[in-house]
């Protein structure tokens, strides 16, 4: 089964761009527009990775991660950040905010696609049950 990806970026042109990408490699993708159509699409759609620009109309990327991780249902969804908020301090901001990943615009594709496998294979070896005892 296709790992679902919400892409949350008010940039058509980049979403398109992304979205085409990491279709080729498979992924179902979810596109939102803003930061409040992003929150109902990962309530709704429960996707394994969200992809968030912080500078989002509506509500920023700031504050839709803080929502989704107070969200029972969503916070343990991994989040990359996906922004050109590049200055010195903003991984770390976007850390803080509840992102478990980073990657800066303009980015690379190889570096985006790394990250997301990164960030899902995580995901999984959290979900996976323990090893029996023999």
């Amino acid at each position: 089964m296709a790992s679902k990806i919400l892409i949350a970026d008010d940039d058509p042109d980049l979403r398109t761009i992304v979205h085409d990408f990491l279709e080729t490699y498979g992924f179902e993708i979810v596109l939102a527009v803003n930061g409040q159509e992003a929150l109902a699409l990962a309530a709704q759609e429960r996707p394994d990775i969200i992809l968030l620009d912080m500078s989002m109309p509506i509500l920023n990327g700031w504050e839709v991660a803080r929502r989704l991780r107070q969200d029972p249902m969503l916070r343990s969804t991994p989040i990359l950040a996906f922004t050109a908020h590049a200055l010195k301090g903003d991984k770390e901001k976007t850390l803080e905010a509840g992102c478990d990943g980073y990657v800066s615009k303009p980015f690379s594709p190889d570096n985006l696609l790394a990250e997301i496998n990164r960030l899902l294979a995580e995901r999984s070896l959290r979900h996976m049950p323990p090893a029996a005892n023999g």
